[in-house]
């Protein structure tokens, strides 16, 4: 059966969680430490008796289950089960179930799992969906997956013979549903994907499928699926550095660059008119002499002749694909169209001319970058911290970026910007 494994975009950070058995893993803010101190055993305990103090005892029954709290304490076979609740789980036929409760600051993400499961005779599978109090932040904690709850039932030819589907916005709106679905003999397949942040109150999130009439043969199919990975010590495989993309020094210089001159983005926006403007200024605006040809503009409502950047719009536009991968938009801004007193940006005889300025006393330095595969593709999340005027660390650039055939071997699809607390 073919495994699919996925990460997550955390609240800024990037974990991944081993221990969950069936086609995913799940990721969340609350593994951060248990990630990094694996090895420390005393502090490990330390945040598990915390851990334990905030969270309630996962049912070990399905015919009781409740939407509770998981606890990291205990081995975890498939997802948010015990290896005894799985069991028990599966001795009743049920072929998937994850029925929990988070709260801010976790932010469960899982894209692409799929769980198999086997039919021997003509059945019905009954499926329950249901959900409370997730929240959206319209994707730009998500990257590339955006809010979702997805789930699909598809048929040993591939088909899909159950979708449910709410994106975005959508998710904030309550669900409770329950399907029954008929299956026939041979090898199905239950995939879900979700993504959302939790707030203050507890964001419940359930869904169970079980066969309506389940066979012997049925029952003992999914028992040595569902062990057989974790019995034999196979854990997901890491797949967050493909050996085919890399951040060079020259990337991450030019990256430098680009922290400092487009405004934060996110994938889904529209790129407005004052976006590109800005891109344009903010790339040309603090070049000198020696980067760019300098010209004086007659300005009299300054009173002095203001001197220029000359930028041909070939270049400009060879630019705008480096960056971004997409062509510069026909903008043709005139200089009797701007304001007075306005700093210079206007085109004419096919060149930008774009009047210098100075820029606030931002420094920022590479700190690290997570190259991540997901279904075949690939994208980086580059990481800058940035100083000003002599304070260190006062705040994050995240880049997001994915492979493309030009010189830096990559564009840019989001920026964000984040200053620390009292900045």
């Amino acid at each position: 059966m073919k495994r699919q494994y996925l990460l997550g975009v955390l609240c800024a950070c990037m974990f991944s969680v081993a221990g969950c058995g069936g086609d995913a893993v799940l990721n969340s803010a609350a593994q951060e430490t248990e990630m990094q101190t694996v090895e420390a055993q005393e502090e490990k305990r330390a945040q598990q008796d915390s851990l334990q103090n905030t969270v309630q005892e996962n049912n070990t029954s399905a015919a009781s289950a409740s939407k509770t709290f998981v606890d990291y304490t205990q081995e975890l076979y498939e997802y948010y089960l015990t290896k005894e609740e799985l069991l028990a789980d599966v001795g009743q036929g049920i072929i998937f179930r994850v029925d929990t409760a988070f709260q801010k600051p976790m932010c469960p993400i899982v894209n692409g799992g799929n769980w198999p499961f086997y039919v021997h005779e003509d059945n019905v599978v009954n499926l329950e969906i249901s959900y409370a109090d997730l929240i959206s932040k319209t994707g730009k904690t998500f990257y590339p997956y955006g809010e979702k709850v997805l789930v699909d039932v598809l048929s040993p030819d591939g088909k899909a013979a159950y979708h449910f589907e709410k994106l975005y916005d959508e998710i904030m709106q309550d669900t409770s549903i329950q399907e029954q679905i008929a299956v026939t003999p041979g090898e199905w397949t239950l995939k879900i994907s979700f993504a959302y942040v939790c707030d203050a109150a507890r964001s419940h999130f359930k869904v169970c499928a079980a066969y309506e009439s389940p066979s012997e043969e049925d029952i003992s199919w999914l028992r040595e699926a569902r062990l057989k990975e974790h019995d034999a010590g196979i854990q997901p495989e890491t797949k967050d550095v493909p050996v085919d993309f890399k951040l060079t020094d020259t990337g991450k210089q030019f990256l430098e660059k680009i922290c400092k001159t487009v405004n934060d983005f996110d994938r889904t926006d529209e790129k407005d008119e004052a976006f590109w403007k800005d891109f344009l200024f903010l790339t040309y605006t603090g070049l000198w002499e020696d980067e760019a040809e300098i010209v004086k503009v007659p300005r009299a409502d300054l009173g002095f002749d203001e001197p220029v950047v000359k930028v041909r719009l070939e270049e400009a536009q060879a630019y705008a694909r480096l960056v971004f991968g997409e062509e510069l938009p026909d903008l043709k801004p005139a200089f009797e169209e701007m304001e007075e007193g306005q700093t210079s940006f206007f085109l004419a005889d096919g060149y930008y001319y774009i009047g210098t300025s100075d820029f606030p006393d931002f420094q920022f330095h590479f700190a690290d970058c997570m190259v991540y595969e997901e279904e075949g593709s690939i994208y980086a999340a580059a990481e800058y911290s940035i100083d000003f005027e002599g304070a260190s660390n006062v705040g994050t650039v995240r880049l997001t970026l994915v492979p493309a055939e030009n010189e830096n071997g990559f564009v840019v699809i989001a920026k964000e910007r984040e200053f620390n607390s009292g900045f």
